[in-house]
């Protein structure tokens, strides 16, 4: 006579057999670039969907004209928002960005 299953057996089988083993999830920090004739006072990076942009990720730097820097998010944050404020005030962004495929954003 066999024993029944509990319901949570072939699902955690299943996620087993198709997660590789040692898998990390993504890493979504990517490298800014600032390819316009400004220096860029102010960058921010939120992830989709979120309301609210966050602190400013250079602080009291700046980046100046073919300067780049380094954004770090945490593991697995892959899609999102980014706002660069320019010295003169004016701002874009860039919207559902997927930072873990696209390792380089310029700003044109």
């Amino acid at each position: 006579m066999s024993m029944p299953r509990p319901s949570w057996v072939l699902p955690l089988a299943f996620a087993v057999m198709v997660t590789p083993a040692g898998a990390q999830p993504a890493d979504p920090s990517f490298r800014l670039t600032n390819r316009t004739a400004r220096a860029i006072a102010e960058i921010y990076v939120a992830s989709s969907g979120v309301n609210s942009w966050g602190t400013d990720r250079l602080g009291d730097k700046t980046l100046g004209s073919g300067a780049n820097t380094t954004i770090r998010l945490p593991a697995g944050q892959c899609v999102n928002d980014v706002r660069v404020v320019f010295d003169n005030g004016e701002a874009t962004e860039r919207r559902r960005v997927n930072t873990c495929s696209q390792g380089d954003l310029v700003f044109p």
